[in-house]
């Protein structure tokens, strides 16, 4: 049986690069990996083949460019154009797998991630609806959602994080500092590309492919929140204190100290979980009895 030829958009780093090593050292010699990867000189992107076994890149044969058997986008900025080179010819043949790198981001809002998570939502809605046509054509689209992976992926970043915040007021860098530690926090429990690899792996060897494969269930709950409670506000709140969770508690110090009567008490209007809810998901967060949300433990102030 002739191995499946399998495209991985940006392979030069990270998840990409493991998809394609993996994928070339499999002992079933199941695949065969031909990359995407940026090239200099004007080139442009320019497909590249990992040799099996190997991990090296040489180039491409052009019967191999028109028997990609799955596409593993990693590179999501270039979805669409994956899309309209590789689908006819797949749903001529009547298979292929598509799979794509997903985020958090596409599930729920991030603060001072607005574009970003505008991009990722725009590809949850781009692939759930694929994903329910294409099986008629013997496709199927799966995404790999994805939590923090240690990549170089705010490395490349110009500015680096929250570089475009240098003209915005000073409430909201204020803000983005408080954020940036829950930022930290997370990074630091951040993933190995190797375990998202071997999700893509689980995703494409599967016989019936499911549309949404997580690489960590962390954010499951918070994610299932935006559903739950159909007027968003549990989510909001819960979003809040993950995100702003040293303020909170700034803010309830700064609360215990001051007196009946002043002014600055009455920041803002509290926001609540509802009583039913809030338990529940404190549990499933892992928030002990002093950090859930809020002095009454279902509600902060916003």
């Amino acid at each position: 049986m002739d191995p499946t030829v399998v495209l991985i958009t940006g392979c030069s780093s990270g998840i990409g690069l493991h998809l394609a090593v993996r994928l070339a050292s499999d002992r079933s010699q199941g695949f065969k990996g031909i990359g995407r990867e940026e090239r200099s000189g004007g080139q442009g992107r320019v497909p590249r083949v990992c040799n099996a076994g190997r991990g090296l890149f040489g180039p491409l044969e052009a019967h191999e460019l028109n028997a990609v058997g799955a596409v593993l986008d990693v590179n999501v900025l270039g979805t669409i154009r994956m899309l309209q080179a590789f689908l006819p010819d797949m749903k001529r043949r009547h298979s292929g797998r598509v799979l794509v790198t997903a985020s958090v981001g596409g599930l729920m809002g991030l603060p001072f991630h607005e574009v970003y998570c505008a991009s990722k939502f725009a590809l949850e809605g781009l692939c759930e609806s694929l994903a329910i046509l294409l099986p008629l054509f013997g496709v199927h689209v799966s995404l790999i959602e994805c939590g923090a992976v240690h990549t170089a992926f705010y490395e490349k970043l110009e500015g680096g994080l929250g570089g475009a915040l240098e003209r915005v007021d000073a409430q909201t860098r204020q803000l983005f500092a408080h954020y940036l530690r829950s930022y930290q926090q997370a990074v630091s429990e951040a993933q190995d590309p190797e375990e998202v690899t071997e999700v893509f792996l689980t995703a494409i060897r599967a016989q019936q492919p499911a549309l949404r494969y997580f690489s960590t269930n962390r954010f499951l709950p918070l994610a299932r929140m935006r559903t739950e409670d159909p007027s968003g506000r549990s989510y909001v709140a819960a979003m809040h204190h993950k995100a702003f969770s040293d303020l909170q508690a700034q803010e309830d110090a700064k609360a215990g100290a001051q007196v009946p009567g002043d002014p600055d008490t009455a920041s803002s209007a509290p926001i609540c979980l509802p009583e039913c809810a809030a338990p529940r998901v404190a549990s499933e967060l892992g928030w002990s009895a002093s950090d859930k949300p809020g002095q009454d433990k279902s509600c902060y102030r916003q």
